[in-house]
């Protein structure tokens, strides 16, 4: 274990009846650290377990097996009120009836707090989350950003050693989603304690965490920082479930440091970051994201080691500073590409119907294996 580990989860199994009957496996062996300080994300699907785990770390779900340690103590037969850790749900759940400061300083009233250092602590809170002025308001006279920061302001005035934050954001519109993640982060950072934060949305785990756990069907799929998950992925799911990609299914060959994935329509994309584990003859695929492709202005332009692939093109979106192209290869794969600058002023040119030709940088393909199950989830786990 790591000295610095907060949190430790170790072959955590939770399991639900189904109402149809069976077992629905939650919770598949989870395993994985959480370090002082750090910003963990759960990322996934609806029904991987996010939800279950957070719960479980919490103490509003047990375990059938598997244990979870918090600051050296082990959790098992604790309940969620005696663990050093709070919650901050989706639906925010403020008391209707009480003013903002009320709401905040709830959490002190029933500790019984002497009432200069509650309202002293609340005060504090107020300047972090950027309330100071609305404490005599009640709930329904604030927007959904300022009732997240009222939860938020909640639940860390009684100074846990873990935050826990179960899809806060959901309800929020994109724009103010996208200023409540950067200000969630500075918050993380002053307050100076770890947070795993629950999401199914790839751009607030990219955005916000130092680590992330990408789970599917109850199991853990990859752990690892947001660049790791975005440009090594370790599967096909994790692949196309993080970011936009192209992916490529064929038949794999190597020659010494570099391979060649030949697809099953005939397209040779040339390989120079290779997997171990995956053969000579083996099915593979390889993935390609949108903005690693080039386009062509020349017929005769090519480039050493990456293949050329003429494309008809079915759509072109400007997006203010890019340009997304849709188009199908000539041997009928779909091809997403993200062309920037120098080349704007090509694809500004293009419309529907026009064959254009696009090569890709040469140690951009991922070479990912055919199963859809994950390798261990090595890359920076803890």
């Amino acid at each position: 274990m790591n000295e610095s580990s907060l949190v430790v989860i170790a072959d955590a199994t939770k399991r639900f009846a189904a109402p149809e009957g069976g077992v629905i496996t939650a919770l598949d062996a989870i395993s994985f650290n959480v370090n002082d300080k750090e910003f963990v994300t759960l990322l996934g699907p609806s029904g991987c377990g996010k939800t279950t785990l957070l719960r479980a770390i919490s103490g509003f779900e047990d375990l059938d097996s598997g244990t979870i340690v918090i600051d050296n103590q082990l959790m098992t037969h604790v309940p969620p009120h005696r663990r050093p850790v709070n919650t901050v749900f989706q639906n925010y759940a403020l008391f209707p009836h009480l003013s903002v400061g009320d709401n905040i300083g709830y959490g002190l009233d029933v500790t019984g707090c002497a009432k200069p250092e509650r309202n002293q602590r609340v005060d504090e809170v107020l300047e972090l989350v950027g309330l100071v002025g609305f404490e005599r308001r009640r709930p329904k006279q604030l927007s959904g950003g300022q009732q997240q920061r009222v939860a938020l302001a909640r639940a860390i005035i009684n100074r846990p050693k873990l935050l826990l934050l179960d899809e806060p954001l959901s309800a929020l519109d994109r724009k103010l989603r996208q200023a409540m993640q950067l200000e969630l982060k500075n918050i993380q950072h002053e307050l100076g304690i770890a947070f795993v934060f629950v999401t199914h949305d790839q751009e607030e785990a990219l955005t916000m965490s130092d680590r992330i756990v990408v789970l599917d069907r109850g199991g853990i799929q990859q752990i690892g920082t947001p660049t790791t998950i975005y440009d090594s992925p370790v599967s096909i799911f994790v692949a196309q479930f993080v970011g936009e990609g192209n992916l490529f299914s064929g038949t794999f060959t190597r020659d010494g440091d570099v391979g060649t994935l030949r697809t099953d329509s005939g397209i040779n994309i040339v390989i120079h970051d290779l997997l171990p584990g995956i053969n000579n003859g083996d099915k593979a695929a390889v993935l390609i994201r949108p903005e690693d492709f080039e386009l062509l202005d020349s017929p005769n332009e090519t480039k050493s080691g990456a293949a050329v692939l003429e494309v008809r093109i079915a759509q072109t979106v400007f997006v203010g500073t890019d340009f997304q192209i849709v188009g199908s290869t000539t041997t009928g794969e779909t091809l997403k590409a993200t062309i920037r600058d120098p080349s704007r002023t090509l694809a500004s040119r293009l419309g529907e119907g026009d064959v254009v030709r696009f090569t890709y940088r040469p140690h951009a393909p991922r070479l990912l294996p055919m199963s859809e199950n994950a390798n261990d989830p090595s890359p920076d786990d803890a």
